[in-house]
């Protein structure tokens, strides 16, 4: 039980040398996460940082989802236009719900199958689109409910949120892969009192994102997280860091690497639906688990596979044709 609040607390938290603005917070959809430990410095801020983060080691893996709110969501997080599922190769999930008016982004609440939280009273502003280096942060009052076990409580508090960093990431996870570039990084701190039924308690959370320049996309992600609740025996610190899985695989026609590789339904529990453009016939599909390992390989151009045997968890699918191959992703439920 401790461990979920830990990850809705990370969850509900979460840019030489050439600076870039930051115009998207999120990840892509889709994206899938290697879970990583090893030792990294990040006290580095300002301009021009090095950062070497190498000899990482693979302990899991998560994958980022987008929908739109349901009509429940709306009830229970009023003003949620975006809603964020987080889910491990275990499928185990976390929701975070945002609010984008405009340029502005808000967060309205999180949830797991034991915790809710909701920001009813104040909503959190992470900040306003563009995030730019040198521009002053955001610290913002935050206010609503945490909802666990059949007890509610309120909780006070402020997230502050600021471009504190750009420069060169090295990064290396041990027999996955690596990433070498310019970033830029956003930090957040969210830190918020609360009681649970006569005990207060404290969290404390300081998360860094780091985004690539050359596309944007958020390439290295860590959160640590400090909960206490004297009265019940709690004081734990708990660390997450996740490293993009990037495709690594070549395409040789631009206009194949533009339109991709469409898998429905996703998540798939018998036949998944693999479609290319009419002119890149399939020659071959590939499935392969979050470790790399070859799980299903097919010839049939029949424009699927059954991926029934396969367990529950998040694959790779890999799209052979003449001109090149195409990856994509899918959850098997």
């Amino acid at each position: 039980m401790k461990k979920k609040l830990l990850l809705l607390f990370c969850a509900s938290t979460t840019f030489m040398n050439a600076q870039e603005q930051i115009n998207n917070y999120f990840s892509a959809p889709m994206s899938d996460y290697f879970i990583v430990s090893g030792t990294i410095d990040q006290t580095p801020t300002g301009s021009n940082v090095i950062w070497n983060f190498n000899s990482l080691t693979q302990t899991g893996s998560n994958t980022d989802t987008y929908a739109n709110p349901t009509a429940s969501d709306l009830a229970n997080y009023p003003g949620t236009t975006q809603v964020l599922t987080i889910t491990d190769n275990a499928m185990n999930a976390n929701e975070v719900f945002y609010k984008i008016d405009g340029a502005t982004l808000s967060l309205t609440g999180a949830n797991n199958s034991d915790f809710t939280l909701d920001y009813n009273t104040d909503n959190a502003l992470v900040g306003t689109y563009p995030f730019v280096y040198g521009n002053p942060g955001t610290t913002d009052p935050i206010a609503g409910t945490i909802t666990t076990q059949g007890q509610t409580a309120a909780f006070t508090g402020t997230l502050m949120t600021e471009v504190d960093a750009y420069g060169a990431l090295s990064l290396d996870v041990s027999g996955e892969g690596s990433y070498s570039g310019d970033v830029t990084r956003i930090k957040t701190e969210q830190m918020i009192s609360f009681t649970i039924g006569i005990f207060p308690g404290t969290a404390e959370v300081t998360s860094y994102y780091y985004y690539k320049d050359v596309d944007g996309a958020l390439v290295f992600r860590t959160s640590d997280i400090a909960v206490s609740v004297p009265g019940l025996g709690v004081d734990q610190t708990t660390p997450s860091r996740e490293a993009l899985i990037t495709n690594t695989l070549s395409v040789t026609n631009n206009e194949l690497a533009m339109n991709g590789v469409k898998l429905f339904p996703n998540p798939a529990e018998g036949f998944l639906n693999v479609r290319l453009p009419d002119e890149f016939p399939v020659q071959s599909i590939e499935i392969k688990d979050v470790n790399g390992r070859t799980v299903m390989f097919s010839l049939e151009k029949t424009g699927g596979i059954d991926v029934s045997p396969l367990a529950v968890g998040t694959y790779v699918v890999i799209v052979s044709t003449k001109n090149g191959s195409v990856i994509g992703k899918f959850i098997k439920k």
